[in-house]
């Protein structure tokens, strides 16, 4: 489904649609994160739980949906930068 065609659905009918995102597109694979550390607190253990879990799950205006998101995370950092 092309990124016009979601929105159309949603005004035409009021269906929600929902559209996989990065973890969905890691889930099997690797997911590298550059300069992790400056990535706010919140994001990183949201990352973090879902690699441990293995699933992603997205609540958003009133639509709650999971998918598999098993993947390897990596993480790279510079100390000087701040602290993980």
């Amino acid at each position: 489904m092309s990124a016009s065609a979601a929105p159309a659905s949603r005004l035409r009918d009021g269906t929600p649609t929902v559209r996989q995102g990065l973890l969905a597109a890691a889930d099997g694979g690797v997911l590298y994160v550059d300069e992790i550390n400056l990535l706010a607190d919140h994001l990183i253990d949201s990352l973090l739980a879902v690699a441990v879990s293995g699933l992603n799950r997205i609540e958003r205006d009133g639509v709650t949906h999971q998918h598999p998101a098993r993947f390897v995370l990596i993480g790279s950092m510079n100390p000087e930068e701040g602290e993980l």
